[in-house]
């Protein structure tokens, strides 16, 4: 009997000590804003996206900014472009009219921080295409 109890004592006792975890439902900081205007053209195999970049940035954001592009083909990974120097197009030259695209078109700006809990980079929320 005191071996029940004993072993009902232990399992309880671990039952509820379990640690909680936060969640992280952000990064410190000011956000960055999206790009916006995402538009596409056409011509033979490369398909030209062209956007506008956010008018402001968090006071903290090293300029230039970069753009990343994530690059989605029939649903599967088609790879990820990281454009620098604030552009405002990308030329993909692998373009496949039977195939089905999504692009996801985000603004990435980096941070100076010496602080290892924190990451010197922040993304903008992404736009997305689909062809």
């Amino acid at each position: 009997m005191k071996r029940i109890i004993l072993f009902i004592f232990i399992s309880s006792l671990f039952i509820f000590s379990a640690c909680e975890y936060e969640i992280i439902d952000s990064k410190p900081g000011q956000s960055i804003d999206p790009i916006s205007n995402l538009n596409h053209s056409i011509s033979g195999s490369n398909l030209t996206l062209t956007w506008d970049l956010p008018s402001s940035y968090p006071e903290d954001i090293i300029q230039p900014i970069s753009v990343m592009i994530r690059i989605t083909r029939n649903g599967q990974n088609a790879g990820e472009q990281v454009l620098q120097g604030a552009p405002i197009s990308f030329t993909y030259d692998s373009y496949d009219p039977e195939s089905t695209y999504k692009f996801i078109v985000k603004v990435k700006g980096e941070v100076d921080t010496e602080d290892r809990n924190f990451s010197n980079l922040r993304y903008s929320s992404g736009v997305i295409l689909e062809l």
